[in-house]
């Protein structure tokens, strides 16, 4: 027994130590200027300001057909996908009674919801994240979200598919946003995982990326190594999978799926 749970621990720091080493960064890379505006990672709050309109909208209603969505629903063709995905998951285990609500908005519609209702239920014009085409509104029609199988269901599980709970409870003096367990917001794998692991919000975790650079981190069968650069220039681990976001202020994240 002894020697089972010492072969067991030695594989287990053994697995600790690949997962955690820096790879070798060898692929160099140049990135362009607005890159730093566009992206899944980009923020967007009553400080920063959206500096670029989403460029591939596609319809909810096509993706999550079993779900109800109001007419005109529209995300980022892979958000949507996305979120099919997790709506799908979803109805395996009997939580099926989702309401799309909202998506994304024009700024046109944003500054008019903002004049109609004032500051405190609507952001102005530019400071929403409805109009990046990354954000959705999930409500339930079987009550409120923060009280429903929906609403709970999403707060535990929506990470595993790469959406947050972006104005959760208890962090409202960061995103300056009361909680809000209905807006989901995409920002991908493994950063949804790594946020809700570490209990961060947006802001705390292009923070946290600012500060330490890097990070590799393990999840859903892949292993990735996440870098952090102000820097349009740089260098990358050798692989052909990888994807860039800008933050939309100074810098610019690469997020590398590693070869196995």
């Amino acid at each position: 027994m002894k020697k089972t749970i010492a072969v067991l621990l030695t594989c287990l720091i053994v697995y600790q130590l690949y997962v955690s080493r820096t790879p070798a960064l060898t692929q160099s890379i140049s990135l362009k200027e607005v890159s730093v505006h566009q992206g899944d990672l980009v923020l967007i709050n009553k400080q920063t300001k959206i500096q670029q309109d989403p460029r591939n909208l596609s319809a909810v209603a096509k993706q999550v057909s079993e779900t109800s969505v109001e007419p005109d629903v529209l995300l980022e063709d892979h958000v949507a996908t996305a979120l099919h995905r997790m709506m799908q998951r979803a109805k395996k285990v009997g939580i099926d009674h989702f309401r799309i609500n909202s998506a994304y908005r024009s700024g046109k519609l944003q500054q008019a919801l903002y004049e109609e209702y004032g500051a405190d239920f609507a952001l102005p014009a530019g400071h929403s994240e409805h109009q990046t085409g990354l954000s959705v509104d999930i409500g339930s029609t079987r009550g409120k979200m923060k009280q429903s199988k929906e609403g709970r269901w999403l707060a535990k599980h929506a990470h595993q598919f790469g959406f947050i709970i972006r104005y959760p409870k208890g962090k409202e003096s960061v995103t300056g946003i009361s909680f809000e367990p209905w807006h989901i917001r995409y920002v991908g794998l493994p950063h949804s995982v790594k946020m809700y692991e570490e209990n961060w919000v947006l802001e705390e975790y292009l923070n946290y990326l600012k500060q330490e650079h890097t990070y590799q981190i393990q999840t859903a069968g892949h292993t990735y190594f996440v870098q952090y650069s102000k820097h349009r220039a740089l260098k990358i681990p050798d692989t052909p999978v990888f994807y860039v976001s800008g933050t939309n202020t100074k810098g610019f994240i690469v997020t590398s799926r590693l070869q196995k």
